[in-house]
């Protein structure tokens, strides 16, 4: 299931960075039309369009290379050991089941596989720094005051 969960994680992914490269060719034209077309001397329309291209291009990069460690990486059991990257957690919070797959990137992306939803969350998210190295029937709290326990480990 942990591998179905994580091909749906990169497909979503996938779809991201398609959208994130076709926003970059668009900036990249606007930069072209925008710098042509200056209507005025102080007209910035051109460089601001440049800056927002530099942006989506340098994001589909990270996105690019991110996709390409998730496509190596290799899906673990981590029942019994301490939540760390790549661990699938069952979790019990204000009488609400969820379930999170613990990353590296993809925070907040959601996947829905055999009924259940499974969100990504990363290490630096409140969330995953309370799991990160918790354990099976832990208990959690987050900053918000937040509390919950840890039901499962896959």
């Amino acid at each position: 299931m942990k591998q179905t969960i994580l091909d749906a994680v990169i497909q979503a992914l996938e779809t991201e960075l398609e959208r994130q490269t076709q926003a970059n060719a668009q900036s990249n034209a606007a930069t072209t039309f925008s710098a042509a077309n200056a209507d005025k001397q102080r007209d910035t329309t051109g460089i601001e369009a440049a800056f927002l291209a530099h942006g989506y291009a340098k994001h589909c990069i990270d996105l690019a290379h991110r996709l390409e460690e998730l496509r190596a990486m290799e899906v673990e059991d981590f029942s019994g050991q301490e939540i760390d990257i790549g661990a699938l957690v069952e979790v019990e919070m204000n009488g609400e089941t969820d379930w999170y797959l613990m990353l590296n990137c993809g925070g907040g992306t959601e996947v829905s596989v055999d009924g259940n939803t499974v969100t990504v969350i990363t290490p630096e998210s409140p969330l995953g720094s309370a799991l990160m190295g918790g354990i099976e029937a832990g208990f959690i709290e987050l900053p918000s005051g937040a509390e919950g326990i840890i039901l499962h480990v896959y």
